[in-house]
C-alpha cells in the first residue's frame, strides 16, 4: 500500500487502497513447485483453520494458536513467529512513554505480547537523511523501548534502497547502475553503524520495501533489465550493511502482492543476500477492491499469498508479513482475514508479522479496537498469550 512518511519523524501513515490498486497490472505466472501455495478450504465447523470463513463471518471455532510455540526471544530466519506491531501513536506524540503507551493498550486489547516494532524510514531525500534515521533518536522513544530488553525486543524497519531525491522519473537504470558499481556502498555501511550505535543491531531491515509498486521512488522498473540491475544494487547495499561492527540485520526482501506484472524471479535478490522473504497483505482485493472477499479467494489472487508462499518455499527462506490489516472499505470488522492470517502463520515457516495499526490523514486502514469485536476476537485467539 502507498505510504507517506517524512525522514526523521513519525507523521501519519496515508493509506490508500486505491492508489496502488489502480496501478495494478497482473499477468499468470505459473507457480514455482508442484504445490500453488498453501492455503486449502475447509469447513468452519472443524478445529482446523477455517480460511475460507466468510468475511462476514463470527470466529466461534476451535483454533491452535501460533503464540503457543512462538519465540519470546528475538526473530529469527525461521519460524520465531513473533507478534510485532506498526503502533497507533498521534503525530504529537513523542518518547518511551508514548511508544509503551501504545504497545501496551494494544496487547492489552489484544491480550498479545508484542515483542518488535515497525517504523518507516521511507522519505529520506538525501543520504544525509538517509544515514541518520529519525528511530535512532532516543527522543523518539523507539530505540528507548528496545533498550529496555534488548534481549527479546527489536525494530522492523522499512528503508528505502536510495533517498528518495535520487528517482529519475520513467529511468531507474540511472541510479541502479550507480549503485551496483558500488557507488552508495560507503552510505549503507554508515547507516549500519549508526543503528548499532543506537543499541538496534538486531534490527530486521526491510529494504526497498514494495519494490514493485510504480509509485516507490526505488522502483524495480518495467523491463528485466532494469529489474537484474535492481538485483544488483540490493545485494551491494546488503553487503555494505553487513560491514557494521556489531551489526546482526536480518534481511527481508518485501514486494507487495499481486501488484505489477514483474515475476518475482527477475527482481529477486539471490539466497545470500535475502534472510527472510515478506509480502504485504491487507484485507483488499486487487482486482475488486470494492468486493469483500473470503480470505482464500483473497490468497488465491494472481502473484498473491499462495503463489508467494510457493515462490519462498522453492528458495528455501522463512517468510514474513511486515504489514497487514483490516480495511474500512470492503470488509470492515472481518474475522474471516483475521483467522486466515492467523492459520497461515500457525502452520508455515514465518519469522513474523506485523500488524498494522497506524493512523493518519485519508487513512482507510482500520484499527483493532471496540469497533471491531470479531476481529479482536479472532487476533485474540490466534496471536494472543492467554
Amino acid at each position: 500500500m502507498n505510504k507517506l512518511r517524512t525522514s526523521f519523524g513519525r507523521t501519519a501513515s496515508l493509506f490508500v487502497v486505491t492508489s496502488a490498486l489502480a496501478l495494478t497490472a497482473v499477468t499468470l505466472f505459473p507457480l514455482p513447485g508442484a504445490s500453488g501455495g498453501s492455503t486449502t478450504t475447509t469447513s468452519t465447523t472443524t478445529t482446523t483453520a477455517a480460511l475460507s470463513t466468510a468475511t462476514t463471518t463470527s470466529t466461534t471455532t476451535t483454533l491452535a494458536q501460533p503464540n503457543a510455540t512462538a519465540s519470546t526471544g528475538l526473530i529469527t530466519a525461521g519460524p520465531s513467529r513473533s507478534v510485532c506491531l506498526t503502533p497507533d501513536i498521534p503525530s504529537t506524540a513523542y518518547g518511551l512513554s508514548s511508544v509503551q503507551a501504545a504497545v501496551t493498550a494494544f496487547d492489552n486489547l489484544t491480550h498479545s505480547n508484542v515483542t518488535c516494532l515497525s517504523a518507516y524510514l521511507l522519505n529520506a531525500a538525501t543520504w544525509t537523511q538517509w544515514v541518520h534515521p529519525w528511530v535512532s533518536n532516543s527522543g523518539e522513544g523507539y530505540s528507548s523501548w528496545v533498550a529496555e530488553k534488548p534481549q527479546s525486543r527489536e525494530l522492523v524497519l522499512a528503508m528505502g534502497l536510495i533517498p528518495s531525491g535520487l528517482q529519475t522519473g520513467g529511468n531507474p537504470l540511472s541510479w541502479e547502475s550507480a549503485c551496483a558499481a558500488g557507488k552508495y556502498d560507503s552510505y549503507a555501511t554508515q547507516f549500519g553503524k549508526n543503528l548499532v550505535a543506537a543499541g538496534l543491531q538486531n534490527s530486521v531491515l526491510r529494504l526497498g520495501p514494495e519494490m514493485n509498486g510504480s509509485w516507490e521512488p526505488y522502483f524495480i522498473g518495467t523491463t528485466t533489465t532494469e529489474q537484474h540491475r535492481w538485483t544488483q544494487c540490493f545485494d551491494k547495499e546488503v553487503t555494505a550493511l553487513r560491514r557494521a561492527p556489531g551489526e546482526h540485520f536480518l534481511i527481508d526482501w518485501n514486494p507487495n502482492a499481486c501488484v505489477g506484472n514483474y515475476s518475482y524471479k527477475n527482481y529477486y535478490p539471490g539466497n545470500a543476500y535475502v534472510d527472510i522473504m515478506g509480502l504485504d497483505l491487507y484485507d483488499v482485493g486487487c482486482l475488486s477492491p470494492y468486493k469483500s472477499l473470503t480470505f482464500s479467494q483473497l490468497a488465491s489472487e494472481t502473484a498473491g499469498l499462495n503463489y508467494f508462499e510457493a515462490f519462498a518455499a522453492k528458495k528455501g527462506k522463512p517468510m514474513s508479513l511486515p504489514e497487514w490489516g483490516l480495511s474500512a472499505i470492503p470488509s470492515g470488522d472481518d474475522p474471516g482475514y483475521i483467522n486466515g492470517i492467523g492459520a497461515t502463520v500457525a502452520r508455515h515457516d514465518f519469522a513474523f508479522e506485523s500488524y498494522f495499526d497506524g493512523t493518519g490523514p485519508n487513512v482507510k486502514a482500520l484499527l483493532l479496537s471496540s469497533s471491531t469485536p470479531l476481529s479482536v476476537a479472532a487476533f485474540r485467539n490466534w496471536f494472543g498469550t492467554s
